[in-house]
């Protein structure tokens, strides 16, 4: 990890609330005293994640998601421990940039592809690029949307894999990040370049598109590496998240142009999943950004087919879901230039609701004049309205079915109240917990209360020869250094101290998550200690047992015998004590 103080890092965590910060991510509800959401970690469908005001951290009690408000960026944004240190620094007003020590390995990627996309941005701009910024201007792409989105252009008289090369990055390098063959040439010439930006704004791949040429590709994209994975991607998020603050409803869209021509006419809550199906990565974004949710994919049948998808995938969110289906197999960049801004406007704006949508789909290949498809596409909608929460929902469509197809009122009722009766409740999935022996249990508890007192810090110091657990000897040699050196443990802080020692935070945080009482007694403390000071006793015990079978001698077996006879005997003792 990159060098950065631990004075600093606790600086910007005290002058940072996390509750301020995790509520930007995740919408909150104070419970008590601490504040609940649902978790964006995993597949929650219910409010699972504790976030603590007083801790400063936060904990899912589902999958275990635990930490304080650095490695709650982090995970989210899917960035490091130092980046997200440096972004809630200049939240705060601490530039630590100048002092940071880059760990290259890991930041020489977002460097090359910053590198890249400015150089590209320059290249549209010279004599070289009259032509793609005509190409530009002819499809409404003016010079502000340009540099809003970052629009560049590869040349083939220009090398980018030069360019870099003096910047020192290795030939392996630029292979290795997607922008160079093997044969040492540019993998973009002769393109005007999308940039495409990870989920904290970093340039992380490039979609390049033809534009005054003939190729089988009218779109390539950079491979896939680490930093760059379409299902993990969306694009435009680091830009929409912010005017969310404004328009709590983010608009799904398939392309870039889809979403660059939506900016061009003032709507900019729009992302767009580059042409690939919606995943559950994209869900674990998409359901902590905004409480309503738009799909406007391409009005072909393709485009119905992931509109389809995206339902099946979204609908468990709890997010209000409507749908805009454009007509004559358009997509949003086509609509918005062909019938204009207001057009596309009133398509989002009487954007049709989730309900009427799927009543629509199931008219689809049935002859509404024929009394079996009559009977089998009424069955089918009363099969869906069976799921639908909202009473006046249900009532409404029943009532209209019942006029549209001259049905007795009571008989569609009768059928819809029968349909919601015999619905399987699926049972909860419960995540199997983990099952601790007598010994780890002792060893979470010590650790555990050891960041809430600084009595147990001293009673293990003093007292606990050594944990079993290599991890929770190590954390505990830990908290006892951080107590020593700053004369107190705030888990919060203490999760910055170990932030880069990956099997030490892992450990950590499956003790915070674990369903462990605040309040406790010394005498259990004691308990705990006799535990783990027992457990040596009965190792030697166990090995002696092992020694006496393998061994021939009877005296010598006797010896060994008297031998477990004084460690049983130290154990009584002890518990006498």
């Amino acid at each position: 990890m990159a060098y950065i103080s631990n004075e600093t890092i606790n600086e910007i965590r005290n002058k940072t609330d996390i509750v301020d910060v995790v509520s930007k991510y995740v919408n909150l509800t104070k419970k008590g005293k601490n504040y609940i959401g649902v978790c964006p970690f995993h597949d929650d469908h219910s409010p699972s994640m504790s976030v603590s005001p007083e801790k400063q951290i936060y904990t899912c009690f589902s999958c275990g998601a635990t930490g304080n408000v650095f490695t709650f960026v982090a995970d989210f944004e899917k960035i490091s421990f130092v980046q997200a240190v440096s972004l809630l620094g200049e939240r705060v007003g601490i530039n630590i940039s100048g002092n940071i020590k880059a760990d290259t390995k890991k930041d020489d990627y977002f460097d090359i592809y910053e590198y890249a996309s400015k150089f590209y941005q320059n290249s549209l701009f010279t004599s070289l690029g009259k032509n793609a910024i005509a190409y530009l201007e002819g499809r409404n792409i003016d010079k502000e949307t340009i540099k809003k989105f970052g629009i560049g252009l590869s040349i083939q008289k220009v090398s980018l894999t030069e360019y870099l090369k003096n910047k020192k990055y290795s030939l392996e390098k630029l292979i290795d990040v997607g922008l160079t063959n093997e044969n040492g040439n540019d993998i973009f010439i002769n393109r005007i370049m999308f940039p495409i930006y990870d989920l904290s704004g970093n340039p992380v791949a490039f979609s390049g598109r033809i534009y005054n040429t003939k190729d089988t590709s009218k779109y390539i994209n950079s491979k896939e590496t680490d930093k760059f994975k379409k299902g993990k991607i969306l694009y435009n998020y680091h830009i929409a998240k912010e005017h969310l603050k404004k328009n709590d409803t983010i608009i799904i869209m398939e392309g870039q142009m889809d979403v660059i021509r939506a900016s061009t006419v003032g709507i900019n809550n729009c992302i767009a999943t580059m042409g690939t199906a919606l995943t559950k990565d994209h869900k674990n974004i998409i359901k902590n950004m905004a409480d309503n949710i738009i799909l406007c994919f391409d009005g072909d049948k393709a485009g119905e087919k992931a509109t389809v998808a995206a339902i099946e995938l979204l609908e468990d969110t709890g997010q209000n879901i409507k749908v805009v289906r454009l007509p004559n197999n358009m997509d949003p960049d086509e609509y918005i230039i062909k019938e204009g801004k207001d057009a596309f406007l009133n398509q989002i704006k009487f954007a049709t609701n989730l309900v009427d949508y799927k009543i629509e789909l199931l008219k689809q290949n049935r002859d509404l004049t024929d009394i079996k498809d009559i009977s089998s596409y009424v069955n089918s909608v009363l099969k869906e309205l069976s799921s639908e929460k909202d009473d006046i929902v249900v009532e409404l469509n029943l009532k209209k079915i019942a006029d549209n197809f001259n049905i007795d009122y009571d008989v569609l009722k009768n059928k819809y109240q029968s349909l919601k009766n015999n619905k399987k409740i699926l049972p909860k999935e419960v995540k199997p917990k983990k099952v601790y022996d007598k010994y780890s249990m002792a060893e979470n508890r010590l650790i555990y209360y050891m960041l809430k007192d600084e009595k147990v810090i001293n009673m293990v110091e003093n007292r606990v020869g050594y944990f079993p657990t290599q991890s929770i000897r190590e954390l505990s040699n830990e908290i006892i250094y951080y107590f020593h050196k700053f004369g107190i443990v705030p888990v919060a802080d203490f999760i910055s101290f170990i932030a880069d020692r990956e099997e030490l935070l892992k450990t950590l945080k499956d003790i915070l998550a674990m369903d462990i009482s605040e309040n406790f007694q010394i005498e259990e403390i004691e308990d705990y200690i006799f535990v783990i000071n027992e457990y040596h006793k009965e190792m030697k015990i166990a090995k002696l047992n092992k020694e006496i079978k393998e061994e021939k001698d009877p005296l010598k077996q006797a010896k060994l015998a008297s031998e477990i006879m004084k460690l049983r005997g130290g154990i009584r003792n002890d518990i006498r004590n």
